[in-house]
């Protein structure tokens, strides 16, 4: 689902764009993840966090995004290189061959998106046996969840139970789990793993 204006100055603001940085980088002083190559980064928004991604480790990086407004700013803030490009995609159809990234993140993607269960199947296509799924998004209490439902049929409203649930579904071993920020819908960073194929 593209977003507003308003919804966009909200979410390309520079202390929102630090804080994921720092929750990306907490994850990738992991000893298992140094071997990441190839990330695929979903809802980039302006490029910040793919930006540092390709400076700061020197991994490849496509930085994508439903808008084209927004991959557009982000070209114009962030200079495409071999290793780091941006494109236009839709998270629950992505274009990408299988297999084809060592890490995918999503940061606040999900519940922008009614279809985010797909997003989850496309994700886990994509990613290489043993690669890694970072999760950072906000999931709904029960109550909650029921309440405002009809109200917002175009946005992902789930549990972090439904959620969790859909990533076991399609594969996805968890390894780390938090609950950030409390409220009436809480904020939740998450790390999982596709399994290694047998014959790897």
């Amino acid at each position: 689902m593209k977003m507003t204006r308003m919804q966009k100055r909200f979410v390309n603001r520079q202390k929102k764009a630090q804080e994921q940085i720092g929750v990306v980088r907490a994850h990738l002083e992991r000893p298992e993840l140094a071997g990441i190559h190839d990330v695929l980064e979903l809802g980039c928004g302006i490029g910040v966090v793919t930006g540092w991604l390709a400076e700061r480790y020197g991994v490849n990086v496509v930085g994508t995004d439903v808008d084209p407004e927004q991959i557009e700013m982000a070209r114009q803030l962030q200079a495409e290189s071999e290793q780091m490009q941006f494109r236009v995609e839709d998270a629950a159809g992505l274009s990408f061959k299988d297999g084809s990234f060592d890490m995918v993140l999503s940061q606040f993607v999900f519940h922008h998106m009614a279809d985010w269960q797909e997003a989850v199947g496309e994700i886990t296509r994509v990613l290489r046996s043993g690669g890694y799924f970072m999760w950072l998004d906000v999931a709904f209490k029960p109550r909650t969840k029921r309440i405002i439902r009809p109200f917002m049929k175009n946005f992902g409203i789930y549990t972090i139970e439904e959620a969790r649930a859909t990533f076991k579904q399609h594969g996805l071993a968890e390894l780390y789990f938090e609950r950030i920020k409390y409220g009436p819908f809480n904020f939740y960073d998450v790390l999982l793993e596709k399994p290694h194929a047998i014959s790897d």
